[in-house]
C-alpha cells in the first residue's frame, strides 16, 4: 500500500491547505496517511534524512516528493502511480 507522510508545523500558514489536499485524496485513493510535526523527534529525523528545510513537505513511499502545497493535479498524478482508486459506492452500500 502506498504511504503519504506530511511534515507540518503548527505555525505554518500553508500547512492546513496541504492537510486538506491530502485528506481529500484519501477519499478517492487507498493509501496510508500520517501527519508529523517537524518539531517532534520523528519530524526532526525525517527533516534531517531528507534535507527538508521548509514545510509542508510531502513524502510518498519514503521519497520526498513535494515541498509546499502541491497543485491538486500534481498530487493526484503522484498518488495515482502508487495507490489504487477506492471502489465507487454501489446502490447496495447506501
Amino acid at each position: 500500500m502506498a504511504s503519504v507522510t506530511l511534515l507540518v508545523s503548527k505555525t505554518c500558514p500553508a500547512c492546513p491547505s496541504a492537510k486538506t489536499l491530502w485528506k481529500g485524496m484519501k477519499v478517492k485513493y487507498s493509501f496510508s496517511y500520517r501527519e508529523i510535526d517537524i518539531g517532534s523527534e520523528a519530524g526532526q529525523e525525517l527533516a534531517e534524512r531528507h534535507a527538508i528545510r521548509a514545510v509542508p513537505a510531502t513524502i510518498i513511499n519514503g521519497r520526498l516528493t513535494f515541498i509546499g502545497v502541491p497543485p491538486r493535479e500534481s498530487a493526484e498524478k503522484a498518488i495515482q502511480a502508487k495507490a489504487k482508486p477506492k471502489p465507487k459506492p454501489t446502490d447496495d452500500d447506501e
